[in-house]
């Protein structure tokens, strides 16, 4: 296994507080997977669920009003106090590596950690606004270890002094996909890991969106395709969305 040779660095940045990575969390106190993998996070829930998921085992929990999240994403990176706010999805059940194979992580929390933080002060280093891990874990999808633009995956850091997209509520449901072109248009770059992926559960686990409308959805695609045009493009066949840019 290819190691890294660049130091890892904690995201004690000026202005950064000590707790930078957030995981949004909806009706799913029951199952508990991201908080395991990390060595330290902050679970971001409804105040109306805020118990179950401390009797859970969540220590580090930041309780919102339920009737002010929005899209969770886009709430954290406008409140959270950190300059370098790091998001991963609820559902994570395993990290890996993606080089010449791919190579699960398991609980290894030190290197977990120490990847995401290496990607957040690459993030600040480089001045960008956007970073994510792609979407599938697929040996052969692995061309080189950066790209620059592409469909996100589980887990996104945002810079929140160069960070420009906002919520489009008429493409909610391909909110992150219309961050990433938001981010393309207004700062042209944005960074992508491509070694670094995740395993986890896409709207099959118990809670969170699971239970969207499809023509919620649907809706999204078209306002989606009216906005961006030829940059965006989405396979029905495979429900396959692609940047094209």
């Amino acid at each position: 296994m290819y190691k890294f040779a660049i130091a890892f660095m904690t995201l004690f940045l000026a202005g950064c507080c000590c707790d930078p990575s957030y995981v949004p969390s909806y009706r799913r106190s029951s199952k508990i997977l991201t908080y395991h993998l990390l060595e330290y996070c902050t679970y971001m829930v409804r105040e109306s669920e805020e118990q179950a998921y401390r009797e859970a085992g969540v220590e580090n929990i930041w309780a919102v009003d339920d009737e002010l999240i929005d899209k969770a994403y886009f709430y954290i990176a406008e409140h959270a106090p950190e300059d370098i706010i790091v998001v991963a999805d609820d559902d994570i059940e395993d990290f890996r590596y993606l080089l010449s194979d791919v190579e699960p992580l398991g609980c290894d929390k030190e290197t977990i950690t120490a990847e995401i933080e290496r990607i957040g002060q690459m993030l600040f280093d480089l001045h960008l606004g956007l970073a994510f891990i792609p979407p599938n874990c697929i040996p052969y999808n692995y061309t080189q270890e950066f790209s620059f633009k592409g469909v996100p995956g589980a887990v996104k850091w945002f810079n929140r002094n160069v960070f420009k997209a906002k919520l489009d509520e008429k493409v909610s449901e391909n909110f992150d996909i219309d961050m990433v072109l938001q981010e393309l248009l207004v700062n042209r770059v944005c960074l992508m890991p491509k070694y670094f992926y995740d395993k986890g559960l896409i709207d099959v686990n118990e809670g969170g969106n699971s239970d969207r409308v499809r023509q919620t959805q649907l809706a999204s695609l078209t306002n989606m395709q009216a906005k961006w045009g030829k940059y965006f493009s989405y396979d029905s066949t495979k429900n396959k969305p692609r940047i094209e840019v």
